[in-house]
């Protein structure tokens, strides 16, 4: 439809007499029909609101729209002026008037919006604040102040003076809303920090900490806030309490380096502040041209003997090339005791860095270099299999490794060999290092293929390699079994080998990466009484399958491996009841049609599960 014959059918529907389910049931198809249906949210939005909002409130939010999606990727901006202001400012206000948060916030913007675009945020900020302390001041009760700033916690700065005048109204509720308005988000950073002095006195006066420490630490200038770290190491001489009182005072924000701070610390006080040191070193950060601060701090702790620093700092706060050298040094160091080597390298490795956030991780881990990795190597192989594993990590944009491969290769080093064959056998392109990865894969291809005259062998390494790949390092999984012959041979040319060794199969169904998953499926799911016999074994495993999150392929796949589980009624009969609950699943990409070829397989091959409605009727012409 044209925005014009859609704009006719919205109306037609909004003024047809019908039961308010069945108009949100038409209003939903025409929504999910129609891309164009949220621009006309000032149109639906009103009237629907007024006329059932608790029916209608779910549907409008998951419409509201500002602007108009129209064909050819084209967007028109609904303007809040001429008649359309007229209803929404009508509708504004009712939605004022019954506090209904999410819907105003939504509708307070939007006019804005029409006033103020990102050049003007000061102002908007200004008329926020101004609608924000009038309303503030004019609630009569606590839940109505926590009203107010519900509707108004928008996107803005708030400044000192407007914050010590929410904050002396009503603390408990204003304290937590200003620290959400502070200007020392991210996008500000260290340099421009300045702690609100005034606001600070009025929470001291009120003896609220909680609130005065947290604005401390947003706030305070990190120059300042060293003047007062030392000052606290001067004056305090138990060491657990003045650890207690620098995290009172560390300072909070992104884009802070705190490296110079944490020399003073440590030159004035040693190993009393370690424990509060050690803590707070991802935000210690060297210099853009040396190695600043953290350089000073490392050399430091190493002319003092403090190991345990040293090596939390190369490993945390070095560069790449930085921590290479530390290693290489100790391993040529033939003068060190070899436990004392042993001790330093063990400290050294692991983790640098994290990042995490709900359901979802990152992890900074030092590559090393292949020179050096080759000297480890030959001196302390065990600890290249232990804990330095994960510092050989073959990669695109970093390193890779042609002669410690072939080294691993000449010694035999399965291990080894199936590390580095789990990082290879994910790569593909022609950026970096991939065609380098592919040489590398060649090479391992010829090397598991030879291990193939031995099919109990071949499963149980190559189950190794692929039970390694780490959760989502496969994207493009065709182009990679197109040009990685390692891939190709794993993943494409030898499903039915895996059903030699029963152990190994287990591992890849359980595996991480989800293509691996479904190359158990897929082997479980082969014409082979080998392949019947184990699915029967991952019975419990195949049967999650069927309703939790999963790829529609690889469903598909899982199908298969299913059929071949059900070699009695009884797992048969378990089965089928779980596959007819699944087929309610709303999912539409669900494969269902699939899911009824697997219930029809089932009820074909064991006729005593079929239901009355299930027994096969033959028609007959009549004479």
């Amino acid at each position: 439809m044209t925005p014009k014959e859609l704009e006719q059918s919205i109306r037609a529907l909004l003024e047809r007499p019908m039961a308010d389910a069945e108009l949100r049931e038409q209003l939903e198809l025409l929504a999910a029909a129609e891309f164009s249906f949220s621009g006309f949210t000032w149109l639906f939005g009103p009237d629907l609101y007024r006329r059932n909002r608790v029916l209608f409130r779910p549907f409008i939010l998951s419409r509201f729209s500002t602007y108009m999606t129209l064909p050819k990727w084209k967007v028109e901006v609904i303007r809040w002026r001429g008649d359309k202001a007229r209803i929404l400012d009508a509708w504004l206000a009712e939605v004022d008037k019954n506090d209904d948060v999410d819907i105003f916030r939504r509708l307070y913007e939007w006019k804005l919006s029409e006033r103020f675009d990102w050049r003007k945020r000061d102002a908007r900020a200004k008329e926020i604040v101004a609608d924000l302390q009038s309303r503030f001041h004019a609630a009569g009760s606590p839940l109505r102040r926590q009203t107010v700033l519900r509707k108004f916690d928008l996107w803005f700065n708030l400044d000192e003076a407007p914050a010590c005048a929410l904050y002396a109204v009503d603390p408990p509720a204003a304290g937590p809303y200003i620290l959400r308005r502070l200007r020392t988000g991210w996008l500000s950073g260290a340099p421009k920090r300045v702690l609100w002095t005034r606001l600070l006195q009025l929470a001291d006066q009120r003896k609220d900490e909680s609130f005065r420490w947290k604005l401390y630490r947003r706030q305070i200038p990190i120059a300042e806030w060293t003047r007062e770290c030392l000052a606290l190491c001067d004056r305090m001489g138990d060491p657990a309490q003045l650890v207690q009182e620098l995290e009172r005072r560390h300072p909070e924000g992104s884009g802070i380096n705190v490296a110079d701070g944490f020399f003073q610390l440590i030159q004035r006080r040693g190993r009393d502040v370690f424990p509060y040191v050690v803590r707070h070193l991802r935000q210690v950060w060297g210099g853009w041209f040396g190695r600043g601060s953290y350089g000073k701090m490392a050399d430091c702790a190493r002319d003092q003997g403090w190991w345990d620093l040293w090596s939390a700092l190369i490993r945390a706060c070095s560069r790449s090339n930085e921590f290479n050298k530390e290693v290489l040094a100790l391993l040529e160091d033939r003068d060190l005791p070899e436990k004392e080597v042993v001790g330093r390298l063990l400290m050294l490795a692991g983790v640098s860095r994290e990042w995490n956030w709900a359901g979802f991780g990152l992890a900074a881990v030092h590559p090393l270099e292949e020179r050096v990795a080759l000297v480890f190597y030959e001196r302390f192989p065990d600890l290249l299999r232990g804990p330095y594993r994960l510092h050989v990590q073959s990669h695109i944009w970093g390193q890779n490794y042609p002669k410690l491969l072939d080294r691993f290769i000449a010694a035999g080093d399965e291990e080894l060999i199936d590390l580095l064959a789990s990082r290879i056998v994910t790569r593909y392109g022609r950026w970096g290092n991939a065609q380098k990865l592919l040489a590398d894969a060649e090479k391992l291809a010829d090397y598991y293929a030879a291990l193939k005259a031995d099919e109990a062998s071949f499963s149980r390494r190559a189950a190794n390699v692929l039970g390694q790949v780490p959760a989502y390092s496969i994207r493009q999984y065709n182009q990679l079994v197109r040009e990685n012959r390692l891939a190709r041979l794993l993943f494409e040319r030898s499903a039915s080998s895996y059903l030699a060794d029963p152990r190994s199969l287990a591992d890849l169904v359980e595996a991480p990466e989800i293509h691996v998953m479904s190359l158990a499926y897929r082997a479980l799911g082969l014409n082979d009484d080998r392949a019947r016999e184990q699915a029967s074994q991952h019975l419990s495993l195949l049967m999650g399958t069927l309703l939790r999150p999963m790829q529609r392929d690889t469903r598909t796949l899982a199908f298969g491996a299913l059929a071949n589980a059900a070699s009695t009624p009884g797992t048969a009969r378990l089965i089928l009841e779980r596959a007819k609950d699944a087929l309610n699943l709303p999912d539409v990409r669900y494969p269902k049609e699939r899911l009824l070829g697997l219930i029809g397989q089932l009820l074909h091959r064991w006729p005593e599960l079929r239901g009355p409605r299930e027994q096969p009727v033959i028609y007959e012409r009549t004479a």
